[in-house]
């Protein structure tokens, strides 16, 4: 066990447990010399561990470090275990992703869905220009937080599935290498090589009807179904789900989720300039609230599956932390904690 006093490669106090996911497990922590507050992602001791894993989570950090954005998360560092295991030290976020305020409000006013999708393509594009592709965008991958003049910002998380598209590789059409079934791109299921640029518009589309709706438009019970709803290009009426939204922003969102990829927008930038007259000036839904009001008490209920219900219990302050070799809780063990919002406290917070 790691205790949370314990130094971590002689620089890092240990805090608590503040994400969870499919591979990696986040710590709070502070350097000891500095006083910084940063967050240590680790792979999840209790999933399988090659070679092939250990390198593609170093390249994470590599190709995350690459992008230096205000919308894109922060790699600070690639630390190392005793035992030679590495781990990413990551800038310290407050505030929530996206996937968790749609599941403790519901649907978002649409102008602040489209504003916070707007920053998104600012932080896409600058991704896109280093060459690298996301393969994983989704509300859960779009972390709110606060700009140092205190307005809303939004930034990109979680690289672990991203593909730099100089690097000629295969790319498996196996569940883990394709990622989240709501999220694939139908070029993707439809057997080619390699994502691109646009198959981040389309997840990007998905994730804005998601915002807005409170329902993926392709999601379905099983994986399979899901694929075939995909491939099939039929995307619900997004104004029949909600009436207050224009229908020239529900054309945008349809564009970006064509199955045709040379009918989707060009870039990232395209499509933030395609969203500009609907950023901020939409109606709110009944319920909604203002970025800046406090959230109200959150529904167990609501919780996403995947995402760690708001204010979830995590460990105290002063518990012990798995040991990087030890064992974790089981996915369906415990808690449905899920790493989304992976360099962060994971709640709604005041500010959401």
């Amino acid at each position: 066990m790691i205790g949370a006093k314990q130094l971590l490669d002689d620089n890092y106090a240990l805090e608590r447990v503040i994400g969870c996911g499919d591979s990696g497990i986040v710590v709070a922590a502070r350097h000891a010399r500095l006083g910084l507050r940063v967050a240590l992602k680790f792979l999840r001791p209790d999933r399988p561990r090659t070679p092939e894993v250990t390198k593609r989570f170093v390249r994470e950090g590599q190709i995350n470090a690459r992008i230096q954005n205000a919308h894109v998360t922060r790699v600070l560092d690639i630390g190392r275990l005793p035992d030679a295991e590495p781990f990413l030290v990551l800038e310290h976020l407050q505030g929530c992703d996206l996937g968790a305020l749609l599941a403790a409000r519901g649907p978002l006013a649409s102008g602040d869905a489209v504003a916070y999708v707007r920053q998104a393509c600012a932080g896409l594009a600058s991704v896109h220009g280093h060459g690298v592709i996301h393969r994983d965008l989704r509300p859960e991958n779009l972390f709110l937080t606060l700009a140092p003049n205190g307005s809303p910002l939004i930034k990109l998380l979680d690289f672990g599935l991203a593909e730099e598209t100089n690097h000629a590789q295969e790319v498996s059409l196996n569940r883990s290498e394709l990622g989240p079934a709501p999220v694939v791109a139908p070029e993707q299921l439809r057997g080619e090589r390699r994502a691109d640029a646009k198959s981040d518009i389309w997840a990007l589309g998905a994730a804005l009807f998601t915002l807005l709706s409170g329902r993926s438009p392709f999601e379905r019970s099983y994986a399979s179904e899901t694929y075939l709803a995909i491939l099939s290009g039929r995307v619900p009426d997004l104004c029949a789900l909600r009436p207050d939204i224009e229908r020239s922003l529900a054309a945008v969102v349809e564009r970006c989720l064509t199955p045709n990829p040379d009918k989707r927008f060009t870039s990232a930038a395209e499509l933030g300039a395609a969203l500009t007259p609907f950023s901020g000036t939409g109606p709110r839904s009944a319920g909604s609230r203002s970025p800046s009001a406090p959230p109200p008490p959150p529904t167990a209920g609501r919780a996403r599956r995947d995402t760690p219900a708001p204010n979830s219990e995590l460990p105290a302050p002063n518990s012990e932390l798995p040991a990087p070799n030890s064992g974790f809780p089981a996915k369906n063990g415990g808690p449905p904690l899920k790493h989304r919002a992976h360099s962060a406290e994971n709640r709604v917070p005041s500010h959401c």
